[in-house]
């Protein structure tokens, strides 16, 4: 007997990530509950690892390189995410689901 080789729906995970910081996406532990369980799986692992990357001192250089393309001005625009912040957003939606 073969086993079946389950592949993740990368496109629902994305969707569901971007959707997490999208101000007026709402009812995500619904969606979760919806999603195959490979799917669920693999948003939690990314989203691990995004908070994890985010608290890193190493984003550090990379949020000075951003910036010096003006993506303070971004920033702006979108109001002050801090790295505080965004680890609260990820750890969320990772202990929500």
């Amino acid at each position: 007997m073969h086993e079946q080789i389950v592949i993740p729906d990368f496109a629902q995970v994305y969707r569901f990530i971007g959707s997490v910081f999208d101000p007026y996406s709402t009812n995500h532990v619904q969606r979760l509950k919806q999603m195959d369980p490979i799917n669920v799986e693999k948003v939690l692992l990314l989203m691990r690892n995004l908070s994890i990357n985010l608290m890193s001192p190493e984003f550090e250089d990379h949020k000075r390189l951003l910036s010096s393309f003006g993506a303070d001005s971004e920033k702006e625009k979108h109001g002050n995410l801090s790295r505080e912040s965004l680890s609260r957003i990820s750890e969320s939606a990772i202990l929500s689901a």
